[in-house]
């Protein structure tokens, strides 16, 4: 199940045509498309931290003092140190020209042919390091190199960005990417409807929240979640080769899939909305599970005056988790030649974009949403040639953990830890309740359309924040309440979309991260913290249309109750004929309340205020 399988498709769909020596008179082709430039204008010199040349520590004088707790182990050393990078200045975040052609083919009165095609091009590269260019900076990995915005590679015995994206019907570079997110054939038969192709498969329609919509994992290269919020995520699933069979019976939908495994695709190592340090290295295992399929089914009717809904489905989680694993890097230490051996037995390569102090691992495991301590010990205890080259001891304490790091930054110099991103099967269950509730005309109740989903994923797999190879394991609840409801204000203006929203996540956060990470800084570890015992987010949206209908208003407020929001308000200007204008702003701040920005989710993003701007040309 490749990209091969569209083709075999087409194959098997023209078999039964070729019979039939003018199928093609029968043949009505319509197409659509657009061209787009999207830019992202930075309104703050905040800098990504999880990049290079946005790390705070750089440029800046840290003092260490180091001692390995080796027994019988020499006094504590004290030294300073500064990671030797400039930080960027960055005016944008996003600078794309963007276009899409959209292909219908009705071939038969039952069985339609549709494909989109999509390019993007970077027109304005990122500002950050580069590893060819940069004196003694040479991390491995073809993706730690330089920026490398689209391409998506994956460890296959090659070294550790080996291959290239394994994503379906994709074409991917730097500063490029040309793929076709839909390339299937719908059969419609009555009651019957059939897709078999590469597709999307949404099963939810929340802003922000995902609890029905299980089929994809998210694509979060471009814009990662800082687009326009009424799009919801149509953008962003990840398409995959499926078959989909939906059938009505009775007012209820039968709907139910089966598809090739694929991922939630992060953003890479230095490029603007990475989430991930990039003192890391990923060796993403996806060839281990890249002939996989994920399978499920959902049910959805009228039953007096509710309708209800009920799904299943078995899957790869696709966020995935992550684990210390060997580097493989043979690199000396410098001035101690033949350490090489024993470094790529170890979790770490010594390189200068690695981590230069302990000042520097407690900040940034508290940004990941690691523990600093238990993410120490369990880089010795489960490499034993770390306690058997440097005689070093897991550790109890901070102070402990402290001098230990900055024995080893000292001993070895900065050094890059490296992850490896593996995937697991969980079992989700789902079941959903709406109403549209009746009251006087004009009222706020009337035609108020209320929603409840819950979803309970069976041994959902977690990354451990101590980074061990045994993962967190639990079951996790999640539950939404959606209110919407379009409401006349005036005579004047067009009826207001309104929608209210509240998730309650029972193990993670929104974006899949274990809430026993949460809480770290640069002075305390997570485990030392009180951290959150469930996470719950309310989202709001409002949609305002003017009198001429050329104009209209959003506003969309997503609020992590631990202390952060995001706020994006927004314009759209379409006066007729082709064109069209979107301005949008997006406003996050991840420090309200006393709690620390570790607390909540959306501090991940705090960086990240930003004015974009849309103009689209459609034909």
């Amino acid at each position: 199940m490749k990209g091969k399988f569209g083709l075999l498709a087409i194959f098997a769909a023209g078999i039964p045509m070729a019979a039939h020596a003018d199928w093609w008179e029968d043949i009505n082709i319509s197409t659509s498309g657009f061209l787009r430039p999207e830019v992202s204008i930075k309104t703050t010199s905040d800098e990504n931290p999880f990049n290079q040349l946005g790390n705070p520590f750089n440029s800046r004088t840290v003092s260490r003092t180091g001692q390995n707790n080796a027994p019988g182990a020499a006094p504590a050393i004290t030294d300073e140190v500064s990671r030797p990078f400039p930080t960027a200045d960055n005016e944008f975040n996003y600078t794309i020209m963007r276009g899409e052609f959209n292909f219908d083919a009705r071939l038969t009165s039952n069985l339609r042919f549709i494909a989109e095609v999509r390019g993007i091009y970077d027109v304005d590269r990122y500002d950050n390091i580069d590893g060819n260019e940069a004196p003694g900076v040479n991390p491995a990995g073809k993706l730690n190199q330089r920026p490398n915005l689209f391409e998506y590679r994956v460890e296959n015995g090659d070294g550790v960005h080996g291959r290239e994206t394994p994503m379906a019907l994709e074409i991917a570079g730097q500063d490029y990417m040309m793929d076709l997110p839909k390339f299937f054939f719908d059969y419609q038969r009555g009651p019957l409807n059939l897709r078999i192709g590469n597709q999307q498969i949404a099963w939810g329609q929340s802003i922000f929240f995902r609890v029905m919509d299980v089929p994809n994992g998210l694509d979060l290269r471009r814009h990662s979640l800082l687009d326009y919020v009424p799009e919801e995520f149509s953008d962003k699933r990840v398409p995959s080769p499926a078959i989909r069979a939906s059938y009505m019976v009775g007012g209820w939908e039968m709907d139910a899939f089966v598809q090739h495994f694929r991922p939630t695709i992060y953003a890479n190592p230095n490029t603007p909305y990475n989430t991930i340090g990039s003192q890391f290295t990923v060796h993403d295992q996806y060839g281990e599970v890249d002939k996989e399929a994920n399978y499920g089914i959902r049910m959805k009717g009228p039953a007096g005056p509710v309708t209800l809904q009920f799904m299943a489905a078995r899957r790869y989680g696709p966020e995935g988790t992550f684990r210390w694993t060997q580097s493989g890097v043979n690199k000396a230490i410098p001035g101690l030649p033949g350490t090489g051996p024993v470094m790529a037995q170890t979790a770490f390569e010594v390189d200068p974009t690695g981590v230069h102090s302990a000042d520097e691992w407690f900040t940034y495991a508290g940004l990941s949403r690691l523990d600093a301590i238990s993410a120490l010990n369990t880089s010795v205890e489960e490499f034993p040639i770390v306690g058997a080259a440097f005689g070093s001891q897991p550790v109890a304490s901070d102070a402990e953990a402290r001098l230990l790091l900055d024995y080893f930054y000292q001993t070895a110099g900065p050094l890059r830890g490296h992850i490896a991103r593996e995937y697991h099967r969980e079992n989700v269950f789902g079941a959903g309740i709406s109403h549209v509730f009746r009251g006087a005309p004009g009222s706020l109740l009337d035609q108020l359309i209320a929603n409840i989903e819950v979803q309970y994923a069976d041994d959902r797999t977690f990354t451990n924040p101590n980074l061990s190879r045994e993962h967190i394991v639990d079951d996790e609840w999640t539950a939404a309440l959606v209110l919407e409801k379009y409401q006349k204000f005036s005579y004047t203006f067009p009826a207001t979309y309104m929608v209210l929203q509240w998730m309650h996540k029972s193990e993670s956060d929104i974006f899949g991260r274990h809430l026993s990470g949460m809480g770290g800084s640069v002075d305390e570890t997570a485990r030392q913290t009180s951290t959150p015992s469930s996470a719950n987010y309310i989202a709001f949206a409002v949609q305002q249309p003017f009198p001429n209908l050329i104009w209209r208003a959003d506003l969309a407020v997503l609020y992590d109750v631990e202390g952060g929001m995001l706020v994006q308000p927004a314009m759209r200007w379409k006066p007729g004929g082709p064109w069209a204008v979107e301005a949008f702003y997006n406003l996050v701040d991840g420090e309200l309340g006393s709690k620390k920005p570790s607390y909540n989710a959306l501090s991940t993003a705090d960086y990240a205020d930003e004015l974009t701007m849309r103009v689209t040309y459609q034909f």
